[in-house]
């Protein structure tokens, strides 16, 4: 067992020991050891590379610990509390097998969503406390004193309410510019948009997603167990083009702070294999909890002088993650219908640039309906995914969202969140990150007054909504989803909405009637196809429908009883 206390640092700066206690580990035992206590990370200890992380920004990365191409490694450090110093991403780890990181803490010194205060309102201005670390400049609110500072020049205040730990129901984000900002007695002077302010609690979101919690790309046969991110900017656990991953005990939540990672949880993009998520603890982020899918990307003319063809990330933030190999299967979709109209083996694949690699395959197998930019997927990476016995309760997202996987498995879960509780999706619209699920089995969860913002993007606690232009007579775009046994809290609202499935099960549910969030339909369109006068269950363009036993919902309409 390699101690990283054993190499040379300073008091509880470790940083100078990261790299040689990873490097001697490697060559040894393969077990770098934090024992219990609380450390200090600086970047003058730290790595540097370039890196592509789904869902986060792309750059130049400083990596505390960096693991590469190793097996049979386990970074252990039961009660090890590892405090972040500047924009450093905590831990890397590319293209290794069977590894496995326990007991880890991760907090960061600076925040990159401030807690702020309303102290009060006069003159057109508003005037906030905030107890972190900031500074006023030329006019400019100054967070992390580097070039990648608020670099969209603008201040989300986020509502928070003190007494729950949740942003108020009936609260939208309220943002001002970066500028002309005053300093005064120790008080933040921002333009007064507050009028119709909920609460004078807030959180301020000013950073990009530069420096996730812990990120794993290329690895085979993960395990990440008792794993704590506090706070992070960008997603706290990113796992991508990974085959097999288990994630036990990890938690994510804040610490003396009032947001956790400032966007998802745990984020699992384009991985293979099996996923499995359980007795996890995420809240306090200001996005999703557990977001797991597959990868649309677009398939483009070939490539001039030769067969190859462009295969095209869909969204920015998806650039360099291509989890594409010679042998793979792509299937092409209808972009309107989301119909699979072709499959084709892919004989070569080679690296091109961050926007994407070129495929080659038997031309004659594409058919005359292909258009260019049509969504392609590729179908070794439809993982399975099951989530058992954890607790999401997002700040302002939703619980967990599972597309683009072959079988999904969701029990035992407690879910409370802003937006709906669990959402599959179809998405190439804008993310390119969710395809169809073969089928879902959701059972014996307690979804708790979920989608209680008035403001969300959807409208029921659980809600299948592939986004497809259009509806095709005979085809579905998911297959099985089976919602048992679940224990509904919510108002007198819609409450389950299935869309585009081959089967539909919805039976032995129960509603407890809860009004402590009042239920005000969505007004603006969204990911949902219901409307006030709705069931509490509904169904659009489905095939087998088995619907009963549901207990608090009127058997006669599907209303929920009042």
């Amino acid at each position: 067992m390699t101690c990283i206390t054993d190499f040379p640092h300073s008091g509880a700066d470790i940083s100078a020991a990261l790299i040689p206690a990873v490097r001697a580990a490697a060559a040894g035992d393969r077990i770098l050891f934090f024992p219990p206590g609380e450390y200090h990370i600086y970047p003058s200890g730290c790595t540097t590379r370039y890196c592509y992380f789904s869902n986060n920004d792309h750059g130049l990365k400083t990596i505390a610990l960096r693991l590469e191409d190793l097996e049979d490694f386990t970074v252990r450090g039961p009660d090890a509390l590892l405090i972040f110093h500047g924009r450093i991403s905590p831990l890397y780890a590319f293209n290794c097998r069977n590894l496995t990181v326990e007991g880890l803490k991760v907090d960061f010194e600076d925040s990159f969503v401030s807690d702020a205060d309303l102290v009060k309102r006069e003159n057109g201005v508003a005037w906030f406390r905030f107890p972190g670390k900031h500074r006023v400049e030329a006019g400019r609110i100054i967070f992390t004193d580097d070039p990648y500072d608020n670099l969209s020049g603008k201040l989300p205040f986020i509502s928070y309410d003190p007494a729950t730990g949740e942003i108020p129901y009936d609260s939208k984000t309220i943002t001002v510019p970066n500028r002309a900002i005053l300093c005064r007695d120790g008080l933040v002077g921002v333009e007064d948009r507050f009028a119709e302010a909920k609460t004078t609690a807030f959180m301020v979101k000013h950073e990009e997603r530069f420096c996730p919690g812990m990120v794993f790309d290329g690895c085979r046969d993960l395990n990440l167990k008792d794993v704590t991110i506090h706070h992070c900017c960008g997603i706290g656990i990113m796992i991508q083009n990974t085959e097999n991953c288990r994630l036990h005990g990890v938690v994510v939540e804040p610490r003396g702070r009032r947001a956790s990672s400032s966007v998802d949880s745990v984020h699992i993009a384009d991985c293979r294999g099996q996923i499995r998520v359980e007795e996890c603890r995420l809240s306090g982020t200001l996005d999703d909890s557990l977001n797991v899918h597959g990868m649309f990307r677009k398939l483009k003319s070939r490539i001039p002088g030769g067969k190859f063809y462009y295969l095209e990330q869909g969204h920015r933030q998806q650039e360099g993650v291509f989890n594409v190999r010679a042998g793979d299967t792509m299937r092409l979709y209808d972009r309107r219908s989301g119909r699979p109209y072709a499959e084709i083996k892919l004989t070569d694949v080679k690296a091109g640039t961050s926007a994407f690699v070129a495929v080659k395959f038997d031309e004659s197998e594409l058919p005359a309906e292909f258009v260019q930019g049509d969504p392609a997927l590729i179908v070794e990476t439809l993982a399975e995914l099951e989530v058992v016995n954890t607790e999401c309760r997002p700040l302002h997202g939703r619980g967990i969202l599972a597309s683009g996987l072959k079988k999904v498995h969701i029990s035992g879960c407690r879910l409370h969140s802003s937006f709906s509780g669990v959402f599959i999706s179809g998405d190439w619209s804008y993310w390119y990150e969710s395809g169809p699920v073969e089928e879902a089995v959701i059972e014996n969860n307690v979804f708790d007054n979920c989608d209680y913002n008035l403001h969300g993007p959807t409208q029921e606690a659980l809600a299948v909504f592939p986004e497809l232009a259009e509806l095709t007579e005979g085809y579905f775009y998911h297959g099985a989803i089976r919602i048992r046994n679940n224990t509904f809290r919510a108002p007198v609202r819609p409450l389950i909405s299935v869309m585009s499935a081959a089967e539909a099960e919805v039976t032995g549910n129960r509603l407890e009637s809860d009004d402590r969030y009042p239920f005000v339909p969505r007004s603006v369109p969204g990911w949902y196809f219901t409307n006030a006068d709705s069931p509490a269950i509904s169904f659009l363009h489905c095939g087998k429908i088995i619907e009963r036993d549901n207990a608090g919902f009127d058997p006669t309409t599907g209303k929920a009883e009042k």
